[in-house]
């Protein structure tokens, strides 16, 4: 059964506990979603790591503009399906 749950935490292997805007789960199988305007360098990283520690394998991230320094460390997340998704500027 799909459930969808929003503003939710999911512990990682680390023990911290890390919030996504939007989780929806199937049995063990995740999407998770969050949405940052106008994030900086710092705000990409801490996605890319609760993704990885919370082994969440299939994320999207909404952005207004993804900084260039920071696409290829999303695209390097192995074995994974994080997508960013940039918003139009008009």
């Amino acid at each position: 059964m799909q459930n969808v749950r929003y503003n939710c935490e999911i512990e990682g292997v680390s023990g911290i506990k890390h919030r996504f805007d939007i989780i929806i789960n199937n049995d063990s199988k995740y999407l998770a979603l969050d949405v940052i305007l106008n994030p900086s360098d710092t705000d990409i990283i801490a996605f890319y790591i609760k993704c990885f520690d919370t082994r969440v394998k299939n994320a999207i991230l909404i952005t207004s503009k993804l900084p260039d320094s920071c696409k290829e460390i999303l695209r390097s997340y192995n074995n994974s399906k994080v997508f960013t998704v940039e918003l139009d500027e008009d």
